[in-house]
């Protein structure tokens, strides 16, 4: 078992509509630049046609358990993987990892050849008799494996063809960036570096993502839904002596922005535009939600707190009188997503968004 520590970031156009499609050879041929540019030593690229199979119960017994059951090909290795819940806030995702090499893809895999002590909380007989391939998901990845300082990082460009449940696809560009060896702390300062290079370079925008590709591929398929946030998770409230878990505070409302953010994202295949209006109203009120943390002045993230705040406030001051005004008005949707858009894929707001989520990921190494 390891611990899978990556960041995920969507891939967008650097000039053009929100949630745009990218172009990806010149994507990539931009980033050989870019790597060197950050002093980022590359180790070896490849690029990859991964066909990933994922597997549950009709009832969804892993998934309510918070496991994913993949197996993966590749070229002429297969492997089966399972990944559990940790952490998955503002583009960083940390999951406990089990990894087994198999001669082939099976029909269904077995569960018995994973620890025990994942499925503590299921009855395995019961899902292994029930256990099928729910869906598909197949991408073009091109890596690159560097050093920086005394890290490895692989960055994963995916190309991704979702299917839906009514017989079309989806297409998603996105850019992981994993941890191989090494500390957190490198890899955050090489996210921060290269996120700069690129936005310089007018290669590309990126925005975090709070969903794995899983699990966008379970809701386009109509095998999951997102569901929006309760009224308790947009109001965060301060404990009796007004300032002890702020900072968790914080990372928990940004944490839900992101996921209201990701509705929006999935487009009319994934959500309908109800829910996409009421996600865009509930977001604006988790950052009118930043006025009520109160984040202690010698904390570890203040200084990310006010700037964050300074962001949102220039930004929203182009579109309000007020700072951070209470409602946002907008003429439509299209106006909303755009502002939302230019937020979201700020670099100032990318890089206090990772840092404050790091700051609870401190020594951890891969």
């Amino acid at each position: 078992m390891s611990n899978e520590i990556e960041i995920k970031l969507m891939v967008q156009p650097y000039a053009g509509a929100a949630g745009g499609s990218v172009d990806g050879d010149s994507f990539i041929r931009g980033m050989d630049s870019v790597l060197a540019s950050v002093n980022a030593g590359v180790i070896r690229t490849a690029d990859l046609e991964l066909e990933n199979s994922y597997y549950d119960t009709p009832d969804l017994a892993l998934y309510r358990a918070g496991i994913a059951l993949r197996v993966r090909k590749t070229g002429s290795e297969t492997e089966g993987t399972i990944k559990t819940r940790r952490m998955s806030s503002g583009g960083i995702h940390v999951h406990p990892e089990y990894n087994v090499p198999l001669s082939e893809k099976p029909e269904v895999p077995d569960l018995g050849m994973f620890p025990e002590h994942i499925f503590a909380e299921i009855d395995v007989d019961a899902v292994q008799k029930q256990l099928y391939e729910n869906m598909a998901q197949n991408c073009r990845r091109h890596i690159w494996l560097v050093s920086f300082s005394d890290a490895e990082i692989e960055l994963s460009f995916d190309r991704v063809a979702y299917k839906t449940s009514a017989g079309g696809t989806v297409a998603g560009t996105e850019l992981e960036l994993e941890l191989k060896k090494g500390g957190v702390t490198a890899l955050q300062e090489f996210a921060e570096a290269l996120t700069s290079a690129v936005y310089e370079g007018r290669i590309a925008r990126f925005r975090p993502e709070s969903l794995s590709k899983m699990h966008r591929a379970a809701i386009y398929a109509g095998i999951s839904e997102l569901k929006l946030p309760s009224e308790d998770e947009i109001s965060w409230k301060v404990t009796e002596n007004g300032v002890c878990g702020a900072e968790k505070g914080l990372a928990d409302l940004m944490s839900t922005a992101g996921r209201l953010a990701s509705i929006i994202y999935l487009g009319s295949e994934g959500r309908n535009e109800e829910t996409a209006h009421k996600a865009l109203d509930m977001i604006w009120h988790c950052f009118r939600g930043l006025t009520d943390v109160q984040v202690p002045v010698n904390s570890d993230i203040y200084g990310q707190y006010s700037e964050l705040r300074d962001i949102l406030g220039k930004k929203l001051r182009k579109l309000s009188a007020e700072e951070i005004p209470e409602v946002m008005r907008f003429r439509d949707f299209a106006e909303g997503l755009a502002a939302l858009d230019g937020i979201l894929t700020d670099r100032d707001f990318i890089r206090v968004i990772l840092e404050i989520n790091f700051a609870g990921l401190r020594g951890e190494k891969a």
